[in-house]
């Protein structure tokens, strides 16, 4: 991928008109309003290149989401808002109760289709299926996925129940100002909240918290500052801090090079 200032990006030719209206460029990553089934998602390539040259073909219809709906999701949080929006308060967090509980769901659910349990050397297996300049789809990858598989079948369920949100590839790191820690590339979701306007969360689906008995409970973080495209579109070093809503942490997403240990950061 090229920089915005460089040009049209190397793969646009390659993507159909639909996938140019929802794909746009960051730095080394993709920035998507929304992903569609049969959409070949541009999701990597060499640590030294900013071409995308990795690319992941979206086949959401081949996993059962049929009871996946707004409708349900709605029926079962009026069942437990009160207990979410009590446990909520004692984390100390305002996030909405709502946004939160269909995190925990969409955390839930891609947990179960793509069999993130599974043990094994889940990254040799990834990178064997993208071996020879294949395209895999999503479907193949189950048992073996990673941040970009986890945050595409999140960003889809998110979809499906009317969620305003996100997929954002780029980079995140624990500590911004660490000048021995390195930023990752890293895949995650934003939310827009549309009772709050002006803020925005971060659904690190592919890094949840772990729970007693080892439940996987979601990641939901409050930015310092509203993420949007226009925030990145020039951008080739930014970090933004992002502070977990259940717990004290703080972590940092945005872009940059993975083999760059400063980055400009914005927090509060």
């Amino acid at each position: 991928m090229t920089n915005m200032s460089e040009g049209e990006p190397r793969f646009e030719n390659e993507i159909n008109n639909t996938e140019s209206e929802n794909f746009k460029l960051i730095h080394r990553g993709i920035w998507a309003e929304r992903l569609e089934d049969g959409q070949k998602l541009p999701i990597g390539g060499f640590l030294f290149s900013n071409d995308l040259t990795a690319k992941l073909e979206l086949d959401f219809n081949s996993f059962e989401t049929s009871r996946f709906t707004e409708e349900n999701i709605r029926k079962a949080y009026e069942k437990s808002k009160g207990p979410i929006a009590d446990w909520l308060e004692k984390c100390g967090s305002d996030v909405d109760p709502y946004i939160y509980f269909v995190c925990f769901n969409v955390q839930k659910k891609v947990d179960e289709l793509l069999k993130t349990d599974i043990q094994g050397d889940i990254s040799m297996d990834r990178r064997i299926a993208f071996q020879e300049d294949r395209t895999p789809k999503l479907s193949e990858l189950v048992g073996k996925t990673e941040c970009a598989e986890r945050a595409a079948l999140g960003q889809c369920l998110l979809q499906k129940i009317g969620l305003k949100s996100i997929y954002m590839s780029g980079v995140a790191m624990g500590d911004a100002k660490d000048p021995d820690e390195y930023a990752t590339p890293h895949s995650f979701i934003v939310i827009e909240q549309a009772d709050k306007p002006g803020e925005t969360l971060i659904f690190d689906i592919a890094r949840p918290h772990q729970g007693n008995n080892n439940e996987k409970i979601a990641r939901v973080l409050k930015t310092a500052v509203p993420l949007t495209h226009d925030l990145f579109k020039e951008e080739n070093e930014l970090l933004i801090a992002a502070d977990d809503v259940l717990q004290k942490d703080k972590l940092w997403f945005g872009v940059g090079e993975p083999v760059n240990g400063w980055h400009k950061t914005i927090e509060k």
